[in-house]
């Protein structure tokens, strides 16, 4: 509910119990069966599932229809109960915007004039083709996908969907803590199960998985550094960083302070 909207009722409400009495102000009795001596069961409560959230920049960044989005977050991780077509349908919206973002990499390795050896490895994988060569059209600004395009690109929505979804947050107590622990190898299913610090830099995390298989060494900023970073870290102070590959900037004001060794851990905010 919208602060507007709650105002609005708030004001209906004191509008209906002011109203004009006539001109009597003795209390009105209540009812036999409200009185304070009768018996009443309050009402159930009933609780209502709103998100879904584990690894940030996951369902919010799979998923464009509001819709799907809505009802991917009511829906338990193991996705029991949803209808087969819905279910296929929210999926194949995922998998699309992983497709897109196969191929946009490949795209931008033969704009930067990157071949597919030394430019990004989505997911770890090699990209099929860079640049012009994705099209049927030969040209940067192709529309028509080749087929080889079209099967490279399932083959790594295929791989992520299934390392990232369902969406929880898995610990192994027995392997070292952080977002960068594998659950396995690079192609394990699922991916990580590390869980996280307080100063994981877990978007890059992400970034840097989806669009180089987390290739990208930490440096000053970059063409490559660009895709596989927000520019956002944790701590001006790079020591205090974890998992970042953009080396943070001189302006401590938009940093956090570092964390404390003891409960609650998290410092007081700026």
């Amino acid at each position: 509910m919208t602060k507007i909207k709650f105002i609005a009722m708030t004001l209906l409400v004191a509008t209906a119990a002011c109203g004009d009495d006539g001109g009597n102000n003795m209390m009105t009795p209540m009812p036999d069966a409200a009185t304070p001596d009768s018996p009443t069961t309050p009402p159930a409560t009933v609780y209502k599932q709103i998100e879904h959230l584990a690894r940030p920049g996951i369902n919010e960044a799979l998923l464009i229809s509001e819709g799907f989005l809505a009802g991917y977050n009511a829906t338990a991780p193991s996705f029991a109960g949803v209808p087969t077509a819905t279910l296929n349908q929210v999926v194949g919206e995922a998998k699309t915007v992983l497709k897109a973002v196969y191929l946009g990499s490949c795209l931008l390795n033969g704009a930067l004039g990157l071949s597919a050896a030394a430019g990004v490895k989505p997911a770890g994988i090699t990209c099929h083709a860079v640049g012009p060569a994705i099209w049927t059209e030969g040209t940067l600004a192709g529309v028509m996908l080749t087929q080889q395009s079209k099967d490279a690109a399932q083959a790594y929505a295929d791989k992520v969907f299934g390392q990232f979804e369902p969406d929880v947050m898995r610990i192994d107590t027995s392997a070292p803590s952080g977002y960068l622990t594998l659950c396995g190898d690079a192609n394990s299913t699922p991916l990580l199960c590390g869980g996280r610090n307080l100063n994981d830099d877990v978007i890059d995390v992400t970034y840097n998985y989806l669009i180089n298989g987390a290739g990208t060494t930490k440096g000053p900023f970059n063409q490559v550094n660009a895709l596989t970073s927000d520019g956002v870290n944790f701590s001006n102070n790079d020591a205090n960083n974890r998992y970042n590959t953009v080396l943070p900037e001189a302006n401590a004001s938009q940093y956090h302070p570092n964390v404390s060794s003891t409960f609650p851990y998290s410092a007081a905010p700026l």
